[in-house]
């Protein structure tokens, strides 16, 4: 048998390429039989101690959990006017008629076949360390299963909402999450749309509620994770932040294994885990006394650099109260964005003179708008609560309707904030203002109208349609509202003509949440409402604040700035994108 001379060849070349790995360290740690615990932990004791040892958490540490979650499920539709339809034979329906004959449904198969029913997928999106109770709007779109028509005046029934992991190539369900409920608002009642996906699709605003918390985390590098990193980066955090736990004040860090962290959000920063985060991120640990000093020297320095400003004020944030005055001389420098970090920053260590700024940010800057009113929020000044009563006044519509949901956030019992609830249909509030009178639609966490100004007087034709069985006519100045519908009881009511008014009558007549959507959006494109009206005009964390060049993107940033990309790229999409947007203020 004649050796082959090109396969000794290979081989040779092969051992000489394993021991140059080898001898360069780049060779994975199964080669490495000898990579005893006890080595590998004082070689990390050394680097520790180094003098070019690692002094702040993010050197060595990451942020984890700072995700979005999707919860789903298949969901029901119910009390469509003839719009529904049958469901075909599929793995969907049959794991929705095991849902109905586990709540002992009555003829599961023909209810679910009727032509007032729709086979649904029901989903929400929860944001990053989202905390239970935390209430979530629930996105519907018809199951490809399913022959349906068109959802609106639906009521989506009890739908438990649960993880969804892909597994060997099976989708395996996790556990409840949520339970969502409610009456739907189509996408072709909110815009108007011809599309017959428009009416296939929608939303049920705050229709669930989480019933867990979600966890925020910090990962350390496999090179760092052991417990002497740990026993360093604990007390650091813990000494910085810590939380009421029923009983008493503890740290917000615990530890799950050796590169493991999991941090609860103090109440502060319930708002915004992004820059809580990333705070912690930068606190200082396993650094002498002069090297803490010469650090917070050069911070000084970098504060006044938009390049650096950002990073600059998470660390000093991170120190503390220590930090205020570093921070309170930056207040008037004429870079926007080096106010807007400085006061930011300021604002969370508790201090009032960040609130000028912010109002000032808050008013010009729509890239710092939700920040800003997240800032304001938490100020525990009566001047933070004054300054968002003054932005109810201003003219740009989404910074006065984030005012009005900042006054909410700072005291949801706040008579400035608190309106009307009118039946189970939604609330309407009335702003008193000195800015032009807005009619705003809530698409986000609560069905409600707010109405800045005086309450609009409506001016309807001599005869009009909420819905195919809603009818409106005016006589003289008060306005007839009737509901005909076959097999019930038709149901009247005679009200005033103004726009609350005949909201209300609306509800009372068996209108929901869809029709005043609907409703207003048909008065403002015909001219029957003359005040400006706005859909869902919340400030979005995120938007990119535009200079040259381009600041660097930190942890978790990237999934802020995906969300708005359409946006962004464009604008003649932005109001659709944007009333299911997650991260809307």
């Amino acid at each position: 048998m004649q050796s082959n001379p090109y396969s000794f060849c290979a081989s040779r070349f092969a051992l000489i390429a394993i021991l140059q790995l080898a001898l360069s360290g780049c060779i994975s740690p199964w080669f490495r039989p000898n990579d005893d615990p006890a080595t590998r932990r004082e070689a990390i004791r050394e680097k520790l101690e180094s003098d070019e040892r690692p002094r702040i958490i993010s050197q060595i540490g990451t942020e984890r959990m700072l995700t979005l979650a999707r919860l789903e499920n298949v969901g029901l539709v119910t009390q469509l006017p003839g719009t529904g339809g049958v469901v075909n034979a599929s793995q969907p329906r049959e794991k929705m008629l095991d849902i109905m004959r586990r709540r002992d449904a009555d003829q599961p198969n023909t209810f679910l076949d009727s032509d007032a029913t729709a086979m649904v997928v029901a989903y929400a999106i929860v944001p990053p360390a989202a905390a239970k109770g935390r209430i979530l709007d629930v996105n519907v779109k018809m199951s490809s299963h399913a022959e349906a028509t068109d959802l609106q005046r639906g009521w989506l029934l009890d739908t438990s909402l649960v993880e969804m992991r892909n597994e060997s190539g099976q989708v395996r369900e996790g556990f409840e999450y949520a339970v969502a409920k409610g009456p739907l608002v189509t996408r072709a009642q909110i815009y108007g749309g011809d599309s017959p996906d428009d009416k296939l699709e929608g939303i049920v605003v705050g229709g669930a509620q989480l019933l867990k918390t979600r966890e925020l985390g910090i990962g350390i590098q496999s090179d760092f994770a052991d417990a002497i990193t740990m026993a360093a980066i604990l007390p650091a955090i813990n000494n910085r932040f810590t939380i009421f736990d029923g009983r008493k004040q503890v740290g917000i860090a615990t530890p799950q294994d050796d590169n493991d962290i999991t941090v609860a959000v103090p109440a502060r920063y319930r708002l915004d885990p992004f820059h809580f985060i990333n705070v912690v991120l930068n606190v200082g640990f396993n650094e002498l006394e002069p090297q803490r000093m010469e650090r917070i020297e050069q911070l000084k320095l970098q504060l006044n650099d938009p390049v650096t400003v950002r990073t600059a004020s998470w660390q000093l944030e991170a120190i503390g109260e220590e930090a205020i005055p570093i921070l309170a001389n930056n207040l008037t420098h004429p870079d926007p964005e080096v106010r807007f970090y400085t006061a930011h920053a300021l604002a969370y260590l508790g201090d009032p003179r960040a609130i000028a700024p912010l109002v000032e940010l808050c008013r010009r800057e729509p890239a710092f708008r939700a920040m800003c009113l997240n800032a304001l929020t938490i100020i525990e000044s009566y001047e933070a609560g004054d300054a968002l009563e003054q932005l109810l006044h201003a003219a740009d519509t989404e910074t006065r309707y984030g005012a009005l949901r900042a006054l909410r956030q700072r005291d949801a019992s706040d008579p400035r904030a608190t309106g009307l609830p009118v039946s189970d249909v939604g609330t309407i509030l009335e702003v008193p203002t000195a800015g032009p009178p807005l009619v705003a639609i809530s698409l986000h966490e609560r069905p409600e109208i707010a109405i800045f100004g005086p309450v609009p007087q409506l001016h309807l034709p001599l005869f009009s349609y909420v819905n195919p069985r809603i009818i409106i006519q005016p006589n003289g100045d008060r306005v007839t509202i009737s509901n005909f519908e076959t097999g019930k009881e038709d149901r009247v009511t005679e009200v005033a003509g103004d726009l609350r008014s005949v909201l209300v009558g609306i509800a009372e007549v068996g209108g929901n949440y869809g029709d005043w959507v609907s409703f207003l959006r048909v008065c403002h494109e015909k001219g029957y409402l003359s005040e400006p009206l706005a859909i869902n005009p919340i400030p979005t964390a995120g938007r990119t604040y535009h200079r040259e060049p381009k600041r660097q993107v930190e942890p978790g940033e990237e999934m802020y700035e995906q969300t708005l990309i359409n946006e962004l790229e464009s604008p003649s999409t932005a109001s659709k994108s944007s009333w299911y947007n997650p991260f809307s203020w």
